[in-house]
């Protein structure tokens, strides 16, 4: 499922934003013994944690920074993940979401 790390570790986060505005938030860990995280991304920059240890994704917010003022982005939610690679998208106009990163490769087809 995620990505699990020799030392016994997850991953740390990774929130890229693709969009053309900067944004902040908070990851959102789901045991009492993490840290949340707060963060800030420029447009089209990745923010990446500094370790998160064994601890599961439960939340991730974003708030977008934009001319017609900042902006609450949809969130992530999930009742703990290990994933790690996150980014922020623009949906609609002034509407955006919070999404994990999921691999662009494709599966075939067998004929």
């Amino acid at each position: 499922m995620g990505n699990r790390r020799p030392t016994g570790g997850y991953d740390p986060v990774q929130i890229y934003n693709s969009t053309s505005f900067n944004a902040y938030g908070t990851v959102e860990y789901a045991s009492i013994f993490c840290s949340n995280d707060r963060y800030s991304v420029q447009r089209e920059g990745t923010w990446q944690s500094s370790g998160r240890g064994v601890c599961l994704v439960t939340r991730i917010t974003a708030t977008v920074i934009t001319p017609s003022g900042n902006i609450e982005a949809e969130p992530y939610t999930s009742s703990g993940t290990s994933y790690s690679q996150f980014a922020i998208i623009q949906v609609g106009p002034n509407q955006f979401r919070v999404t994990r990163v999921v691999s662009s490769a494709r599966r075939r087809r067998k004929c």
